[in-house]
């Protein structure tokens, strides 16, 4: 006996996290033309090693392909929406999300 997403199993209700997958195409954001001079925010989701990963993209985007800005941003816990997330994209052309190892 399912009632939205809870079932009862031995007298305990248990909610079934399962439902329906959204299966909408999406466009997706335009390519950058060029990299040069281009504002880049590199995302780190707190992941191990995410921040340094993304330390060193940061130094090839600007010294091999003349990237004009490269910051690090940071979340404070990997499961939760970025509190600055507004703040960033209006700050940035391109955003690189850092998920660690």
């Amino acid at each position: 006996m399912s009632t939205h997403g809870m079932e009862r199993i031995g007298g305990v209700e248990i909610y079934i996290p399962a439902g329906e997958t959204a299966t909408e195409s999406k466009r997706l954001a335009p390519r950058l033309k060029t990299l040069r001079g281009a504002r880049i925010a590199l995302l780190d989701n707190c992941k191990e090693f995410a921040d340094q990963v993304l330390k060193g993209v940061a130094e090839v985007l600007q010294r091999d392909y003349g990237v004009g800005e490269a910051r690090l941003w940071r979340k404070g816990y990997p499961g939760k929406g970025a509190p600055f997330i507004k703040e960033l994209a209006a700050s940035c052309d391109a955003v690189i999300n850092g998920v660690g190892h």
